[in-house]
């Protein structure tokens, strides 16, 4: 995760795991999804904890019929491309983040395609947002991260 100043191109040497050192630590985590086909909003409220080699989630996502306790975790690798690549525990590669404080990405996941747009605002609050589209998933997402 870069830091507010790496909205250009980041200094020489300052490699992807450098300018993750800022966003290491614990994080309030809000997201709000949207769900388009199944016509309903869900919320996860939680925690994230960043290190250097994993970012994990744990909390509740709450919607109208129950509170379930969910987590998620990827693993964290810096490439010499300067970018941070997000894996899945599988170590399949999910995302790359570049140096930029707001950027675009996309995943194929199967049929389902994910794309998820950055905020990088300084070194206290993230966000993300992701539209997801497939045969059974039609969604939005919204995730703020507060250092905790």
């Amino acid at each position: 995760m870069p830091t507010q100043r790496s909205a250009r191109r980041p200094e020489a040497g300052s490699g992807p795991i450098d300018r993750l050192k800022p966003y290491l630590g614990t994080w309030d985590v809000k997201r709000r999804i949207i769900d388009r086909f199944n016509r309903a909003v869900i919320t996860f409220e939680g925690q994230a904890f960043v290190t250097p080699v994993q970012f994990e989630e744990h909390g509740d996502t709450r919607s109208d019929h129950a509170t379930l306790r969910s987590s998620r975790t990827y693993r964290l690798d810096d490439d010499v491309a300067e970018t941070l690549i997000v894996r899945f525990p599988s170590l399949a590669e999910f995302i790359r983040i570049d140096g930029s404080a707001s950027q675009r990405v996309v995943h194929h996941c199967g049929p389902d395609l994910y794309r998820g747009r950055l905020f990088f605002r300084g070194h206290d609050a993230w966000a993300e947002v992701w539209h997801v589209r497939g045969p059974r998933k039609h969604y939005l997402s919204l995730a703020h991260y507060r250092r905790a």
